[in-house]
């Protein structure tokens, strides 16, 4: 055999294994996820957490009937999008703030989101701050999915980001949620510095039995853009990678545990052997904001319409910046990347933030 011919031989074979990468990529991610909305109910905070992707915190324009309202255009284009995919899902709604149990009408959304469980599932995003037994009572009337908590460091650090005490007041109310039934989840926003306490927050989930921990990187915008300095480079990203891969925990302590599951499902997790990830924002993700404007994700603030102007069906199918992020264009920076097909450039907020270009990859990465 001639050198040529091992040359040739070689780059076919090569040239099948990228095939092959693509066409099994091409049937996961063809497995189309079911539509989710997060849904911004109030700017108004109790908190003012230096973190935040948010910068005004005393807002709350949208009345009881606009709430009502975006539910309802959720529906119509949730028909819509299981019939354009061809799949049969129901939809899920993130509630949020701002805290949405600011909100003095709170129970009466709870109990219209509850009414409409056959089409749709909801979650809470909140600080917990308001949550007590009769507002738990409500959550597992209206069969709620889950609440999400956040810690964000060790107790020190926590309370710094967020409120002097609010350490200790998030994991006793993650723990009465629990103990009464209700899915609990604790969000852990991760930077250069707070990072290494992800074991230590997962050993104190498993102690309250709470259901889930998951971490994302803290996406410099909003209150965050002061904390530029604190995201998650490439050069941090294995050691961040390494530590949330030992907060699983090993075999045994699985075993001992099995309330409390710790997640990699986010951008750039699969490198340290967690779920293939790609971003979701404009695609099974769309997000109405205090204002009724409409963004593909709450972390990338790109306004594409607003709810009272347009309906979310004709942004989601029509505005160009949605059909764009649909596309699943591999950023340049990616081309010659082995993984290129299975993370497509990694998470947009990400990049946007840093490069104020969804397109570019993500800002994180170190493998570029």
């Amino acid at each position: 055999m001639t050198a040529a011919v091992e040359v040739a031989e070689v780059a076919v074979a090569a040239e099948v294994a990228v095939a092959v990468v693509v066409a099994v990529t091409d049937m996961v991610c063809n497995e189309k996820n079911r539509l989710l909305l997060q849904f911004h109910i109030t700017g108004i905070c109790n908190l003012r957490c230096k973190h935040c992707y948010r910068t005004d915190g005393n807002v709350e324009p949208l009345k009881y009937e606009d709430v009502i309202a975006v539910i309802e255009q959720f529906k119509t284009l949730l028909v819509r999008y299981n019939t354009h995919y061809n799949i049969k899902k129901r939809g899920h709604i993130n509630i949020t703030g701002g805290e949405p149990f600011i909100r003095c009408d709170i129970n009466a959304i709870l109990k219209y989101l509850g009414a409409n469980r056959d089409l749709f599932s909801y979650g809470i995003l909140s600080n917990g701050s308001f949550i007590d037994d009769n507002i738990i009572k409500l959550l597992k009337e209206t069969e709620v999915s889950f609440v999400q908590l956040s810690i964000d460091g060790d107790r020190k650090t926590h309370d710094f980001l967020r409120k002097e005490g609010d350490y200790k007041r998030v994991f006793k109310t993650a723990k009465n949620l629990e103990s009464k039934g209700v899915r609990t989840y604790i969000s852990f926003t991760a930077n250069k510095n707070n990072y290494k306490f992800l074991p230590k927050v997962a050993r104190e989930c498993r102690k309250r039995k709470i259901t889930k921990l998951w971490s994302d990187r803290i996406v410099p915008i909003g209150n965050g853009e002061n904390l530029k300095t604190l995201a998650i480079t490439p050069d941090i990203l294995p050691h961040y990678l390494k530590t949330l891969k030992k907060s699983q925990g090993n075999v045994l302590t699985k075993w001992l545990f099995p309330k409390t599951t710790v997640t990699m499902n986010r951008a750039l997790q699969f490198m340290e052997g967690g779920n293939m990830y790609v971003c979701s924002a404009g695609d099974s993700l769309i997000t109405v904001d205090e204002y009724g404007n409409i963004l593909p994700c709450r972390r990338m603030p790109i306004v594409c319409g607003n709810v009272f102007e347009n309906t979310l069906e004709n942004i989601y199918f029509e505005n160009a910046v949605f059909k764009d992020l649909r596309h699943k264009t591999i950023p340049k920076e990616c081309s010659k990347c082995l993984y290129r097909y299975f993370c497509m450039g990694g998470a947009k907020c990400q990049s946007f933030a840093i490069y104020n270009d969804y397109r570019h990859c993500d800002a994180g990465c170190n493998l570029i």
